[in-house]
């Protein structure tokens, strides 16, 4: 990139160089448990057909569970996004860097009996986040006391699962405590990418991995704060604010991740297509990345640019 170039780039972006990172915090739209019921709750009724999704909160159990298998869906929509981040650095002038959802339960201590008997005890264990491709599913208005089938069901999962769909990561589960938000990172897939890049809606399913796990979590028609957030971070892309000759060196500063590690590259004809790194430098807590090529001394024409 030659110098006239990255001070033209400069005068565009160097008013957003405080905003390295900007955190969208979105609140669930749409949840719901599923599960299957036991011998151990109500004489052992099939709840596979059965609607919770104003229950209040949601669950992970494995078949084995003294109260049957729990799983659950929610959806965020993220029509939103990409607004905020337009925003904030330009249009389409910024990248997806950070994905994760935040979880909290009211009843988050290890070893209790949830109030409601339909609920297993509160354990740990290994639990998995999918994304699915499907949001067209319904939340419905059942609750433990009078479910319906207006909606989502454990028996819907076959039609849930029939689009694509893509375990995103397993989790441990510790018990923390009541009221105290636990923050699960997702991976940046290209599925995640696509519906937050394209501000559309995004749904998870959540299941056991193990044996053991009983992960109780609030819905959002619970409210109090402790509502499912998802919570997605980018910063500018990587860019070259402005550049100058200082006392015969050539000053570049430009913008990435904060206190992400970058390698500065050279060349002197952009046809030969050869790039020779010449040196490295760390953004700052604010993303802010200097470098000064204090070996250019040969005074001929060099393109510079910058990697990660």
């Amino acid at each position: 990139m030659t110098a006239a170039r990255a001070i033209f780039l400069g005068l565009i972006l160097l008013g957003r160089v405080g905003e390295a990172q900007v955190t969208n915090t979105l609140v669930a739209v749409a949840d719901a448990f599923l599960c299957t019921g036991s011998a151990n709750y109500n004489n052992g009724q099939d709840l596979t057909g059965l609607n919770f999704g104003a229950a209040g909160t949601l669950v992970i159990a494995p078949p084995s569970s003294a109260k049957g298998e729990f799983q659950s869906v929610v959806q965020f929509d993220l029509s939103t996004v990409t607004d905020a981040f337009n925003s904030a650095y330009g249009s389409n002038n910024w990248a997806v860097t950070a994905v994760s959802l935040e979880l909290t339960s009211n009843y988050g201590t290890g070893g209790v009996q949830p109030n409601n008997p339909i609920f297993p005890v509160i354990t740990g264990g290994n639990f998995v986040i999918e994304w699915l491709q499907d949001n067209d599913w319904t939340e419905g208005t059942g609750t433990p006391s009078l479910p319906t089938t207006d909606g989502v069901t454990y028996d819907s999962l076959p039609t849930l699962l029939a689009g694509a769909h893509e375990p995103l990561c397993t989790n441990l589960y510790i018990p923390p405590g009541n009221n105290i938000p636990v923050t699960w990172p997702l991976p940046l897939t290209q599925n995640v990418l696509t519906n937050v890049n394209g501000a559309s809606s995004i749904t998870f399913l959540f299941y056991a991995a193990d044996d053991q796990v009983c992960y109780l979590f609030n819905s959002y028609k619970y409210g109090r704060g402790n509502e499912p957030k998802i919570q997605v971070a980018a910063t500018p892309r990587l860019t070259i604010l402005s550049c100058a000759f200082t006392n015969d060196a050539f000053c570049l500063t430009g913008i990435g991740n904060n206190n992400a590690a970058y390698n500065i590259q050279a060349s002197t004809n952009l046809a030969s297509a050869q790039w020779l790194t010449i040196g490295s430098a760390t953004a700052d807590e604010t993303g802010i990345i200097q470098f000064i090529d204090e070996d250019d001394n040969s005074h001929q024409q060099k393109f510079y640019r910058l990697s990660q």
